[in-house]
């Protein structure tokens, strides 16, 4: 994993729990090598926590800006649970399927709302 710095997941501030204790810094992007040994590129876009589980929703890109301009337009969210190492730290991420995918997609889905009602972000044509 790369650390980037600027990216900030969520103020605590406007966590929803007032007594929030996440580490919303640190690691902004990320890599996964999958089954077939093919390497994916995520950034992380936001984290929220539900059901006692921590999600984050994460957006591939491709570190070849060619290609990465091709697919803008195929972009899609993806969503990880993540579970922190007691000892180190570090996050490890799973796969989020069937009814566990449907329960966070629709916490997403509010969180989005409230941000479009709200102003914070606009809503796509």
């Amino acid at each position: 994993m790369k650390e980037k710095e600027d990216l900030e997941l969520h103020n605590c501030e406007d966590c929803c729990d007032d007594n929030c204790d996440h580490d919303h810094d640190g690691f902004g992007t990320f890599s996964v090598t999958d089954e077939d040994g093919v390497e994916h590129h995520f950034e992380i876009v936001y984290e929220f926590e539900s059901e006692g589980n921590i999600y984050w929703v994460t957006e591939e890109f491709s570190e070849d800006e060619e290609e990465s301009e091709l697919e803008e337009d195929d972009s899609a969210y993806v969503l990880f649970r993540v579970e922190y190492d007691g000892e180190s730290g570090d996050p490890f991420l799973y796969s989020v399927e069937d009814d566990e995918f449907d329960k966070a997609s629709a916490v997403w889905n509010r969180i989005v709302e409230e941000m479009i009602a709200s102003g914070d972000i606009e809503e796509d044509e």
